[in-house]
């Protein structure tokens, strides 16, 4: 992935916010959220690692977890936190660190947007990120083009390897539940990867 397409796939974001947001906002994501806080204790910390309209959050806030969000798009980072009251970051999920870890971190829908190189810089910071024996949840499309889709954002398709040869790459980490799902608004061109890693 070039300056380009990177500059490409935010500035989507930032040009159609409220039509993403009206888009994913009802997508049900009841199940792969019950999964992963399975790994995590009581009102454990989590971060939601490109929230967009921030659904997830608040569905966290919901069952008593203690979650805020982070968004490479400024404009969406801005809607979440006004049309939810979610506490959320602007800033790009591949280079953020933390100065406490978290207890769980989930990453739904956004590893994809990241070139190798930042997936890998990305894993090298749960060093960082995330809490021993803490849980990440990854999901990313399987079957797709990697590049520039038909909206102008970059997409990296993975496969399952891909996700091995990840967390391979980190010291400690461990892959415990693998998945595939259908798209949960009803697009048929590829499946979703699901993966739960847990920290040492």
């Amino acid at each position: 992935m070039d300056l380009h397409e990177k500059s490409s796939t935010i500035d989507y974001y930032n040009n159609n916010a409220d039509l993403y947001y009206r888009s994913t906002i009802g997508a049900d994501l009841c199940e792969a959220r019950r999964r992963f806080t399975a790994y995590l204790p009581d009102k454990s910390t989590i971060i939601d690692m490109g929230c967009g309209s921030g659904r997830d959050v608040l569905a966290f806030q919901n069952m008593g977890f203690d979650v805020i969000g982070i968004d490479a798009s400024e404009e969406l980072a801005k809607l979440a936190k006004k049309s939810l009251g979610i506490p959320v970051i602007k800033a790009e999920m591949s280079t953020w660190v933390s100065d406490k870890p978290f207890d769980g971190i989930w990453c739904c829908a956004s590893l994809m947007h990241l070139s190798e190189s930042e997936c890998k810089r990305f894993f090298f910071n749960l060093e960082y990120n995330l809490k021993q024996g803490g849980a990440l949840y990854i999901s990313v499309k399987s079957g797709i083009e990697t590049g520039l889709d038909d909206a102008g954002r970059y997409m990296r398709n993975f496969q399952k390897e891909d996700i091995q040869e990840l967390s391979d790459m980190a010291e400690g980490l461990r892959i415990v539940e693998l998945w595939y799902t259908e798209d949960s608004l009803s697009r048929k061109d590829f499946k979703w990867l699901n993966v739960i890693i847990v920290k040492g």
